[in-house]
């Protein structure tokens, strides 16, 4: 690009930033042609470094150079940058880490750490010297005009200083996340210098960040924190990730870690001094960030060198400072008490994500699998001098004891500020608990944490904890005693041997509970305890105590918690339905009661699947108060406009209702069919989030109906578009096919039967479809042979080429044998259940072409497996034979085996063989009777396959067969089959 392109693009990037859409739009539209023309990035660089341009030109021009090294810098692309622009780039890239704009410093630096992305070690293998040096000769310059105040030139310093750094912390962030071997070398082959080059650095501000806080320079004392900072970042990864071997590393790198023990304690120290008003300055964010980044260290360094981490000197000193730290900020999690904190606020945490990374620190050295032996093998060495470290010196009895203790008491208790947004937002409150977010929550944090402690020390806790519930006061609620419960939760897998939890239970009713916070507690127990130890004659005391904490008048999130642990007992593997009937209408009646009291669209979802999974496990017992739901089911379909996933909900409580009610779901035919038909409009957008649901729901409600309704007969013409779009749909969309073919297939044929016949024709002639696919296709037209009559069957089937398609694949044979046997398999049910039909099709052939139908039609037999198959399959062979065609009579031959091992290979020849599993009983009701199972077993008890007796059959086809062709002609045509199987066929036929 010359000089005035370079204008040009000057202009664009400049229209690119104003605030005229339309200036906007076409500057962008500009910027993307000349991306691919070359030297483009060049300019781009060009405009970048020249400081006379506009900033928002500059910002707008490196941000599209960062952008244009994503998609082309590598080789691979097309349009890819051409090798002499980058080297006209590359000598240019180190130039401007002097730049003082923080937005285009940050891109700058970005877009050269993706350019080292791609070129280290291969094309660029110096980067990392020659940036490494950059920062060295940096830190120089600023240490020698560090000592007085900040003038314009130490201010360059500093900021070239943070550039450096911050690009090369993105270099080794790049570097750390490649995982081939070459490129996890070259990191481990660059680490030593560049850890050689920051680390001093790193030290070296940290003294002179000690000399200007003592000296009340906050000016100095801010650039040298940020310059700590990216110190930090870098080093930590080259720390944890840069080292093959710790034993072997230079000494450098355990001094910087030891070190680091110190300077998080002393940040820390001097961040906890500060007025609370003053800790969200800008300053002081850099100095909670910088304590935030040692822990993070400490985390990964734990998490990748888990051994290592624990034989580390420097660890047993930072683990305990941070539980020193852990104990001092308890006492404020539990200063105010529980219920009083109308008018008195909790002191807060000094640094909260702080408190929760000492408590993960704990809890991976509680329970790690690099520190466990395995029961009876050999313990390993490492492990062995681990489990010394951490049993003698960290774990210790007395401060397992002691923290254990701390948790209980003060960490995982609802807090004052929990009761507190249970008045204020109770839905908020009820939404966040089910999120678990451990990682920004203390007390999920230490719940964690006391979890695997008590996994790993049972011995050791668990007597404490039952000595502590034996002495429980219920007069009195506190911390200790939220936490005691708590531990009674978290804890059930431990303590069930140890703790009757339903004589406790028993023995508390929920009168004895006078604060809400207890009753909560009580509610959320229970479902604790469902699944680890809860008898099923025990289960009507549980029912009876959550109805009562779920009534009206209660906290909303007491409410909540009784009903979810409500569902918890009822979806248990131990649930008895009959013990819960008595309970049934009022938990019905909670759960809707909670409909109207909650907004959030969440909630009100989480309600109506509670109400779903009710019905789902009383099966026909919901029968009775059937009514209640129906009647709230327009009021939450109105209430779920635009709510997608909330109708989704809607559809599938609707669902399980309409199974329920079996054969008496006939009742909500009209009321279900409008939701059907919206679900799986494909004009409606909604369709796409609905139609998974909304076929099921009319898959149901045809497997259950008792007979044709016009509202069912009105969803049919969606079947068509449904079978040429479906997808993961297809298998559900068959099924509601054949089940309309079972209702009432001669209506189904009248109304759509040609368009549906297409379609399905659509299906299984398709040669990219899967054989599954075509195996549901030819299933779903061999249920509507069998249950349509010939008058309405045949039309449809000539009209959309049903028949010539399996007929011209038979011929040419090049399916594969899985895909042969469902085309053959369709053309014998035709032959069965449509004889005039097929007979009319088959004399319409040329004889070649019906000769070698026949032949290879005869030839599918051995690949057929059932018993069931076979028979059809000879059957339609038999009634082939009645005719005159000399191609197919040729083949008389190659047929009489078949019929002699079909007579051969059962005891009768009239047993019968279901060659269709019932998979239309429904998923959820196996005890149920649905009414299209019992259509279906109707079916293939007419079934001729099944019916018919083949020595019967088989005697009037021949009979046939030889008055069409005279006597005559009859002989000679079976004078060409072998006279073993001829007499074999006599014989079992009984012919003279």
């Amino acid at each position: 690009m010359d000089s005035s392109s370079r204008q040009a693009v000057i202009e664009a990037l400049e229209n690119a930033t104003s605030q005229d859409p339309a200036c906007m739009a076409r500057a962008d539209e500009s910027l993307r042609t000349w991306e691919t023309k070359p030297q483009f990035h060049a300019v781009l660089f060009s405009i970048f470094a020249d400081r006379t341009q506009s900033m928002p030109a500059r910002l707008m021009a490196i941000i599209t150079f960062k952008n244009g090294i994503d998609k082309y810098w590598r080789k691979a692309p097309l349009h890819a940058i051409k090798l002499d622009e980058k080297e006209l780039i590359r000598p240019q890239l180190l130039s401007m880490l002097d730049e003082d704009a923080p937005q285009i410093a940050v891109q700058y630096c970005v877009a050269i750490s993706r350019i080292a992305r791609w070129d280290f070690p291969l094309v660029w293998p110096a980067f990392a010297e020659e940036l490494a040096s950059h920062v060295r000769s940096i830190a120089h310059d600023l240490d020698s005009s560090i000592g007085g105040s900040i003038d314009d030139q130490c201010r360059r310093c500093f900021t070239m200083e943070h550039n450096a750094l911050y690009m090369l912390h993105l270099f080794v962030k790049k570097l750390c996340e490649r995982t081939l071997a070459r490129e996890r070398q070259a990191l481990r082959s660059n680490a030593p210098m560049l850890f050689s080059v920051v680390a001093p650095i790193y030290a070296q501000r940290i003294a002179q960040f000690n000399e200007a806080l003592h000296a009340g320079d906050s000016a100095r004392s801010q650039e040298l924190l940020k310059s700590i900072r990216f110190c930090i970042k870098a080093l930590r990864r080259l720390f944890v990730h840069g080292f093959g071997d710790f034993e072997t590393a230079d000494a450098l790198v355990h001094e910087f870690y030891m070190a680091t023990v110190g300077h998080q304690a002393a940040f820390y120290e001097l961040f906890s001094g500060l007025p609370p008003e003053s800790r969200e300055a800008d300053g002081c964010r850099i100095l909670r960030k910088i304590i935030l980044l040692y822990g993070k260290m400490h985390l990964e360094f734990q998490k990748l060198r888990a051994v290592r981490f624990i034989t580390t000197p420097a660890v047993l000193p930072m683990l305990r400072w941070y539980w020193q730290h852990i104990q001092g900020e308890a006492a404020k999690l539990t200063a105010v008490p529980l219920g009083l904190s109308d008018d008195v606020d909790a002191p807060p945490l000094v640094l909260e994500r702080l408190v929760i990374q000492g408590l993960e620190l704990y809890r991976n050295v509680a329970k790690n699998m690099f520190y466990l032996a395995d029961d009876g093998g050999q313990i390993d060495e490492d492990v062995q001098r681990c489990r010394l470290v951490i049993d003698g010196e960290i774990l210790t009895p007395p401060f397992v004891a002691q923290m254990s203790e701390t948790l209980m008491c003060h960490y995982i208790p609802l807090k004052a500020s929990d009761i507190e947004m249970w008045q204020d937002d109770p839905e908020a409150w009820i939404t966040s608990e089910d999120l678990d977010h451990w990682e920004f929550d203390v007390r999920r944090s230490a719940e964690r944490l006391f979890k695997d402690l008590v996994n790993q020390h049972r011995d050791l806790i668990v007597p404490e904890l039952v000595r502590a519930l034996q002495q429980t006061n219920l007069d009195a609620v506190s911390f200790r005693h939220d936490g005691l419960y708590a531990a009674l939760g978290l804890c059930a897998n431990e303590l069930y041997d140890h703790i009757d939890f339903c004589r406790w239970l028993r023995q508390h009713p929920p009168a004895d509970w006078p604060m809400s916070v207890a009753r909560w507690r009580i509610a959320w127990l229970v479902g604790k305890w469902v699944a680890v130890k809860f008898p099923t004659d025990e289960r009507a005391h549980a029912y009876a105590a959550l109805l009562e904490y779920a009534r009206p008048g209660e906290p909303l999130v007491l409410r909540m918690e009784a009903i979810a642990s409500l569902l918890c007992c009822v979806d248990d593997w131990d649930f008895d339905a009959t013990q819960f009937v008595p309970f049934l209408q009022l938990s019905i009646e909670r759960i809707t009661g909670m409909l109207g009291s909650v907004s959030q669209a969440e909630l009100r979802m989480r309600m109506v699947n509670y109400l779903s999974a009710i019905v789902s496990r009383i099966q026909r017992e919901i029968a009775p108060f059937a009514e209640s739901i129906v009647q709230l089911i327009p009021q939450l379909w109105a209430s779920a406009a635009n709510e997608n996933l909330y109708q989704t909900a809607v559809l599938s409580l609707v669902t399980k209702l309409v199974v329920a009610l079996g054969a008496h779901s006939a009742a909500l035919q009209l009321f279900v069919a409008p939701l059907i038909q919206h679900s799986i409009d494909l004009d409606d957008p909604a369709h796409v989030y609905l139609i998974v649901d909304g076929i099921d729901l009319w898959l149901a409600l045809v497997r259950n109906a008792p007979a044709m309704d016009p509202s069912l007969m009105s969803l049919l013409r969606h079947i068509p578009r449904l079978l040429q779009s479906s997808t993961e749909t297809l298998k559900s969309v068959l099924k509601v096919v054949e089940g309309y073919a079972l209702l009432c297939g001669a209506d189904m044929m009248r109304s759509c039967g040609p368009a549906i016949v297409g379609a399905l024709h659509e299906l299984v002639s398709d040669p990219n479809m899967n054989v599954r696919a075509i195996a549901a296709g030819y299933n779903a037209l061999n249920v509507i042979v069998q249950c349509v009559p010939t008058e309405l069957a045949g039309p449809a089937l000539i009209e959309s080429n049903m028949m010539w398609t399996p007929f011209t694949r038979i011929v040419d044979k090049r399916d594969a044998a899985m895909v042969m046997i469902h085309h053959a398999g369709f053309m014998s049910r035709i032959a069965v259940h449509h004889s005039q039909l097929f007979m009319e099709f088959l004399a319409s052939q040329d004889a070649h072409l019906a000769s070698t139908f026949t032949e290879h039609w005869v030839e599918t037999y051995d690949d057929l497996g059932q018993v069931a198959h076979r028979r059809l399959h000879t059957l339609g062979l038999a009634v082939a034979i009645a005719t005159t065609n000399d191609g197919i009579l040729k083949a008389l031959p190659l047929m009489v085996p078949l019929w002699n091992d079909v007579l051969s290979s059962t005891d009768s020849s009239q047993l019968y063989f279901s060659d269709h599993g019932d998979d239309y009983a429904s998923d959820d009701y196996s005890d149920a009777v649905v009414p299209e199972s019992e259509r279906r077993r109707k079916l293939l008890s007419s079934d001729p396959a099944h019916k018919f007796d083949m020595k019967s059959a088989l005697s009037q086809s021949m009979a046939e067969c030889e008055r069409l062709n005279g006597a005559e002609r009859f002989q000679a045509i079976v004078a060409q089959v072998s006279p073993e199987d001829l007499e074999d066929l006599k014989r079992r036929l009984l012919l003279d």
